[in-house]
């Protein structure tokens, strides 16, 4: 899923790029805004958690372009606007594309599909690694790990039937799953089998009878990834 944010202030408009993201399933909106400062605050607090953000250029208390000039790296943009020097001012500034408005469905698609292959992330076919325990490597199963915990220069990996303890660190262990959508990080201790969370509240997780603490850090990419109702 792609998370993104959308920030216009013309409630027309808005409800229409809504109602849009919302007929294509790539597209997961976490948040809205009709004021580009309010929406400023929000993406710096949580831009470790947003692909996308559709933006209307001309907003009246900060302009698109404004906005952007006040991260040193930014979502993938989608900026609108109805002005042709705004659009060529947006790809000055690394906007991924423009949209020239009134907007309509057909324009909006076209535009947005080609972030589906930037932005959704290449899936490994990988299901196991192997770890090193007394020079002898065992196959782990991703379907049979739990969870991975950090302690000192070690990790355990955590499975269904035993506890594995490697010399290795927890960026290690992300880069080695990254491709993976069954794990994710929910602490600077934790790294967890998403298919194995069974419930969760602001602060703690349960994995398999096991209490573990969510970082508010990490909070916000756990509940995207989520299908909350």
């Amino acid at each position: 899923m792609i998370n993104c944010v959308i920030v216009e202030n013309n409630p027309v408009c808005l409800n229409l790029i809504k109602h849009y993201v919302s007929g294509i399933a790539e597209l997961n909106l976490v948040q809205l805004f009709t004021n580009a400062s309010d929406a400023t605050v929000y993406i710096h607090k949580n831009i470790s958690s947003i692909d996308l953000v559709i933006l209307n250029a001309e907003m009246p208390d900060l302009t698109g372009i404004e906005l952007m000039a006040t991260f040193k790296e930014f979502p993938c943009l989608v900026l609108m606007g109805s002005k042709e020097n705004t659009q060529v001012k947006a790809f000055e500034h690394g906007a991924f594309t423009y949209l020239m408005k009134p907007l309509d469905y057909g324009k909006f698609l076209k535009a947005v599909e080609p972030l589906f292959i930037k932005l959704q992330p290449a899936r490994s076919t990988a299901n196991c690694i192997y770890a090193k325990e007394n020079g002898v490597m065992t196959k782990v199963v991703y379907d049979d790990i739990l969870y991975f915990e950090t302690q000192g220069d070690y990790v355990k990996i955590h499975t269904k039937t035993k506890i594995h303890v490697v010399n290795s660190s927890m960026r290690n262990i992300e880069e080695k799953l990254e491709g993976s959508s069954q794990f994710i990080r929910i602490h600077r201790t934790y790294y967890i089998n998403i298919n194995y969370l069974e419930s969760f509240d602001s602060e703690v997780a349960i994995i398999s009878n096991h209490t573990l603490p969510i970082g508010s850090k990490y909070r916000p990419e756990l509940q995207s990834r989520l299908m909350i109702i």
